[in-house]
């Protein structure tokens, strides 16, 4: 048992590639006598470590270590969210929910590991609260447009406003559309987005943005970040800008070049009094007229 214990290891990625982890594998030096084995699941990939000994095992690991560290959340048995409330809990950060749709991710997900209440409220002063929750949506419309029906602009300004109204450091919301969810999660610096279909595990990869954030990690390929300003403006999700045709603006120099040319061609009349044969031999005396001649002074 000892044995086997010293000879081989589980690692825990989200978020990482496959084929990424293939390539770290195969660049293993042979003096390592390390092997490994790997399988993934959705965005989570499991990796078994072999090594002949205990010394190439270690550095096996570190190998991956190092090419995953982000993507990393454990190691033998540790479930990601477990990870999750550790990160939260070493770094001290409290996490909320803004709406029942994130809590509902969330809460279940969490409820029976060890200090997670310290952590994570499962809603008693946010979106739960009798008090707390009407004033979360309140000050959430104050930063819509009257007319908005979007879901994720709703729920990134719920995100923001149960931050601030709980002062909490994280706060998670969930935009719900018929053939995905929008997951925001609003820290200090800014807000961070990922869209996920249906068919996948959108809980997980919430967890796995909570632990990036948690521990100041960088986020899964991917995810997208909103700056704090940005994210406090209520236009912060604008409508795309119609494109404009390249033909026209072509047509727009074409046509003033030719105005242009119409202006210089009026001039040119004027000056030579309809004679545009003329206008050669005025402009080389226009243009001889200053010139001093060989032998002058100047004054």
């Amino acid at each position: 048992m000892t044995q086997q214990q010293e000879t081989g290891c589980v690692l825990r990625l989200f978020g990482a590639q496959s084929t990424a982890v293939g390539k770290t594998v195969e660049n293993f030096p042979p003096q390592w006598r390390a092997a490994a084995r790997w399988k993934s699941r959705g965005a989570e990939t499991l990796v078994a470590l072999q090594a002949q000994s205990p010394s190439g095992l270690k550095k096996a690991a570190q190998a991956l270590r190092q090419a995953f560290s982000a993507d990393l959340y454990g190691a033998g048995e540790t479930t990601l969210p477990a990870a999750v409330v550790e990160a939260l809990e070493r770094h001290d950060k409290l996490l909320i929910c803004a709406d029942a749709a994130a809590g509902a991710l969330l809460e279940a997900r969490l409820e029976n590991l060890p200090g997670a209440e310290k952590v994570f409220d499962f809603g008693a002063v946010s979106y739960a609260n009798p008090k707390t929750g009407p004033l979360i949506e309140k000050r959430a419309r104050a930063r819509l447009p009257k007319d908005c029906t979007d879901p994720l602009r709703q729920a990134l300004a719920r995100a923001q406003a149960a931050r601030r109204v709980v002062g909490a450091d994280l706060s998670a919301a969930c935009a719900e559309r018929e053939s995905d969810c929008v997951l925001v999660l609003s820290c200090r610096k800014g807000c961070f987005l990922r869209t996920v279909p249906a068919g996948e595990n959108p809980a997980l990869w919430l967890l796995d943005i909570i632990r990036r954030t948690a521990a100041n990690k960088p986020q899964a390929e991917g995810t997208g970040f909103l700056p704090a300003r940005r994210a406090a403006k209520k236009d912060v999700l604008p409508s795309p800008q119609p494109r404009r045709h390249p033909l026209r603006r072509v047509c727009m120099t074409l046509l003033v070049l030719a105005l242009l040319a119409a202006l210089a061609a009026v001039g040119a009349w004027k000056y030579t009094n309809g004679n545009f044969y003329a206008l050669p031999e005025q402009l080389r005396a226009l243009l001889t007229e200053h010139v001093p001649r060989p032998g002058a002074t100047l004054v």
